[in-house]
């Protein structure tokens, strides 16, 4: 008789059981790296199905981002984020000393320095990331990179009116200039024009947003110089207007009545497209219903050709600031109002420190201002015509229509 006792058969260990066998440090490891797993699958479980590819692409946690743009060449930064690096720099000296900054004292989890969030805006707006794949891209929360933005773009509105503003003097002059050398059309301010920014519906009033080409979005309605910098800017409203109806609302169309000589002097003016009406002081297009004359048909080249700088401008605006061809994450209109704004007066500061992505420059023949001021007296010659016909009758009457 065998009097061995049987060999106990051992089952083996539980996923759960080896987990807690572990030593707590190692646990801690496989918790941040199963965290860090889960984080994943919802961003990507919780992407609307309108984001870009790009959004879905989540970007690795990331320690120190700033510190790897900051050793980039001069070339790579402007490539990745899309502004020369002396742009930034004057921007985050301006922004450090904005009274809504925190400072860096305190205890506790240290505080975005203004550096840093100047690169998250940048970056944020330059590109069609979430918040989420912002905050992980700077090492930062989700909610803190929302309030980063937020806190940026309200700095770069309070000082709107430091950069979008309506030509005076000698910044008058030469973009009358400028605009002369074009086509020869004396007295040209600006040129006015609207285009539209994307967002999700929002709850209220959805049918308003709804434009004609079956999405939603917000109307930005700007006036451009030459140098195709905003020296007007209306946005908010809904995408539904037609663009007459977004000017009519404007205080650009109240002020242009209400303080005539003071923007247009009695000789300037603006040029628009032939959605917009002829005023004294805005010049549009010929309709075309197919009878237009050979001389009215170039006259709408002429003015077209001249009208191209609002275009142009809205071109570089938009390829630049990728965020503004559609806001995914954000729904409260007053947040993406003060962004879309804000990347108004930011497109203006690159203007000014010669950051226009190899925009072109071009040179002033000294004698110009000169000839120019006997043009406008000649255009405005006959006060019983409106500002379109006696443009027309000049244009016809130098040989250039």
């Amino acid at each position: 008789m065998n009097s061995e006792i049987p060999a106990k058969k051992i089952e083996p260990m539980s996923k759960t059981e080896r987990f807690f066998s572990l030593p707590i440090g190692q646990q801690n490891d496989v918790c941040e790296v199963v965290n860090e797993i889960l984080e994943a699958v919802y961003a990507s479980s919780s992407s609307s199905s309108e984001d870009s590819e790009s959004e879905n692409e989540q970007h690795e946690r990331c320690n120190n981002f700033e510190g790897t743009l900051d050793a980039m060449s001069g070339m790579d930064f402007k490539a990745h984020m899309r502004l020369k690096r002396k742009t930034v720099v004057y921007l985050t000296t301006r922004y450090s000393t904005y009274s809504f900054v925190a400072d860096q004292s305190g205890v506790g989890r240290s505080r975005i320095t203004p550096k840093k969030s100047i690169y998250m805006y940048i970056w944020y707006i330059s590109n069609s990331v979430t918040f989420r794949q912002l905050g992980n891209l700077f090492g930062v929360a989700t909610s803190s990179a929302w309030s980063v933005v937020q806190r940026v773009s309200r700095y770069l509105v309070s000082i709107s009116d430091e950069y979008i503003k309506w030509p005076e003097g000698i910044e008058l002059q030469k973009t009358t200039e400028k605009f002369y050398q074009k086509q020869r059309i004396p007295g040209v301010i600006g040129d006015i024009d609207c285009t539209h920014i994307g967002i999700k519906g929002p709850k209220d009033q959805k049918e308003m947003y709804f434009n004609r080409k079956k999405t939603y979005s917000i109307v930005l309605q700007a006036v451009v110089d030459a140098d195709k910098k905003f020296i007007d800017v209306t946005y908010g409203e809904p995408g539904s207007l037609h663009d007459y109806r977004v000017l009519r609302r404007s205080k650009l169309f109240n002020d242009a009545d209400r303080l005539h000589e003071q923007m247009f002097a009695g000789s300037y003016f603006i040029i628009g497209d032939s959605a917009y009406p002829t005023k004294n002081w805005l010049v549009s297009a010929y309709k075309d219903y197919g009878n237009l004359t050979q001389s009215q048909r170039k006259f709408n080249e002429i003015h077209s050709s001249t009208r191209m700088v609002v275009e142009n401008t809205f071109g570089l605006f938009k390829g630049r600031f990728r965020r503004l061809m559609k806001f995914t994450e954000q729904t409260d209109l007053q947040t993406i109002t003060n962004i879309v704004v804000s990347a108004c007066v930011l497109h203006n500061i690159c203007i000014t420190h010669d950051d226009l992505c190899g925009a072109e420059e071009n040179e002033m023949d000294d004698a110009v201002s000169f000839e120019i001021e006997e043009e406008i007296e000649e255009l405005n010659s006959n006060s019983n015509l409106d500002r379109r016909e006696n443009l027309f009758n000049y244009l016809r009457q130098h040989n250039l229509i």
